[in-house]
């Protein structure tokens, strides 16, 4: 595959980021989105990424997701994604990955749902 990849600070409000990524997430490159995502992480507490831009991810991308998820949990925020494109959404689906991570959308349902106060169990 490619080793292109960006992820870019769309917006901040206070202790939640969103950030767009761009690109392929691959064994090239998931190494950099982990880099950053976790950089991210340890200066907000919640974090969205805007996946609109991925055209593609295999299973370095998912194990990728899925440590940012538990990264994030450990340190007692959140990791959502959005705008999740169709290859992306079938590989959570099939791995049943989706029913691990927070999915939305769009950005706006991500932000509305990290917004909303949580009661817990």
């Amino acid at each position: 595959m490619s080793t292109d990849l960006s992820v870019s600070m769309r917006e901040t409000r206070g202790d939640l980021a969103v950030a767009a990524v761009r690109g392929v997430l691959d064994l090239h490159t998931t190494p950099a989105l982990h880099e950053q995502a976790t950089g991210l992480l340890n200066t907000h507490r919640e974090l969205v990424l805007d996946l609109s831009g991925v055209g593609f991810c295999d299973s370095s991308g998912l194990n990728t997701l899925l440590r940012l998820h538990r990264h994030a949990q450990t340190a007692g925020g959140t990791l959502a994604l959005a705008c999740i494109p169709d290859q992306v959404m079938r590989l959570l689906t099939l791995t049943g990955a989706s029913s691990v991570l927070e999915v939305f959308t769009t950005t706006d349902e991500a932000l509305t749902a990290l917004s909303t106060p949580r009661t817990s169990p």
